[in-house]
């Protein structure tokens, strides 16, 4: 199948807009055991259809190595013609970012090879290690019926690493554009102290403290705590009024005043982010927009339908999290009551809704009265909305898959549950 055949049957349908993303991708992976490579083309086929009760809207995706191009048009189609919302026009198309998104020596590399280097990670004493590691360089281009053509080349690669040591196991997961920006070693070298002090454990006991979120809990699972604000920015369920988050007011009381106020941006043109590309799947430009300024709630991620319902530019929606560091230097307090320093979590969940976040702790420090003792097990239940927009932020800072922010963060006032 190929391009042009799709375009062509698109145009016996009139339809209003439609986009094609072609994405041909080369996957190698590679661990111990297995060495696998791959190619492949794949497309995504967005087409809006406009009628007397709105326009329609559906998404395809479509192996072109199998795939039959009216088969697939009339699938999208009968889709659309099935849904129906508000009308809403296609904005004219914007420029693409500009974005550096390929190491320039993967582009020609065996990725195999590569992906075989990487799978090979340097193993502490007294450890063992058993990592997988995958990398990707596509090639994508996208058309629209507006009239917008553009391509580009990217890389990404994935290293996950199971680190045995104490008599303990910990996952370690890094992703990357690039191959110095992945710190696998470094990662793994973590896992290993940190599985040293999981073998002298104790249990917790609840109550008041307060409590430190180092970078493996603070980002757990990608962009951890600080995910509830991608969900409250999401301009839909805002729309329906199903968030906290307004915008032009504080994203809680208070947020807007003090001397850490929180600032965070979604920027989908950062170089090498991982969640970075010049346009995104329907077609719109992605930019680089405010999602809180010092408190005060200021934007939201717009989708093309949402843009043009809003009378505003989309911006390719939330992408990689950029969050101002503050002015705390990291030290713990010393005449603090009790400091619970959370370094790593078992499991987050986190209300879109509400901002409610319950943490289970797989391993954290109590400092007491001078002493320091690992433990694990024990929860936390707080508002991440209100509990972020307060913390005392790091001026040291990380960049790690999506989020580029403090190393940490204080709250106060929290509270420990066993």
């Amino acid at each position: 199948m190929r391009r042009r055949d799709l375009i062509r049957a698109l145009g016996d349908h009139g339809l209003a807009d439609w986009v094609i993303v072609e994405r041909e991708q080369e996957v190698a992976t590679a661990d111990a055991s297995l060495r696998r490579s791959e190619r492949w083309v794949r497309w995504t086929l967005t087409v809006h259809d406009d009628s007397p009760t709105g326009r329609g809207s559906a998404r395809v995706a479509i192996d072109a190595a199998n795939g039959n191009a009216n088969t697939a048009v009339l699938q999208a189609v009968t889709l659309a013609r099935a849904s129906f919302g508000n009308p809403w026009v296609t904005r004219p198309p914007a420029a693409p970012a500009r974005v550096q998104l390929i190491e320039p020596d993967l582009m020609k590399a065996d990725l195999l090879e590569v992906a075989a280097a990487l799978a090979k990670v340097d193993r502490p004493a007294g450890s063992t290690v058993e990592a997988r590691a995958t990398v990707l360089r596509e090639d994508v281009r996208v058309v629209t019926r507006q009239g917008l053509r553009t391509d580009w080349r990217a890389t990404h690669m994935r290293v996950d690493a199971e680190v045995a040591a104490h008599d303990g196991l910990l996952v370690v997961s890094r992703e990357a554009r690039r191959r110095e920006d992945l710190g696998v070693a470094r990662a793994v070298k973590a896992a290993v102290d940190d599985l040293q002090l999981l073998a002298s454990a104790k249990s917790v006991a609840p109550g008041p403290a307060t409590v430190v979120l180092r970078t493996d809990a603070l980002i757990h699972d990608g962009l951890g705590l600080w995910g509830v604000f991608v969900a409250q920015a999401d301009a839909v369920v805002e729309r329906m009024g199903l968030t906290r988050y307004r915008e032009r007011a504080p994203v809680v009381p208070g947020a807007d005043h003090g001397p850490d106020r929180l600032t965070i941006t979604s920027n989908g043109a950062l170089d090498f982010g991982v969640h970075s590309a010049p346009v995104g799947d329907e077609g719109e430009p992605v930019r680089r927009f405010p999602l809180v300024e010092r408190g005060i709630a200021a934007g939201l991620g717009l989708t093309p339908r949402e843009g043009s319902l809003r009378g505003r530019d989309p911006n390719g929606g939330v992408r990689n999290l950029v969050v101002e560091p503050g002015t705390w230097s990291g030290t713990l307090d010393a005449s603090a009551t009790r400091v619970i320093e959370v370094k790593r979590l078992r499991s987050l969940s986190l209300d879109p809704y509400t901002g409610d976040v319950s943490a289970e702790i797989l391993l954290g420090i109590e400092h007491t009265k001078g002493t320091s003792t690992p433990f694990a097990g024990g929860s936390l239940r707080i508002d991440a909305i209100a509990a972020l927009a307060r913390a005392k932020r790091t001026k040291e800072v990380v960049t790690r898959g999506p989020y580029s922010g403090p190393v940490a963060v204080l709250l106060e006032g929290s509270e420990l549950f066993a």
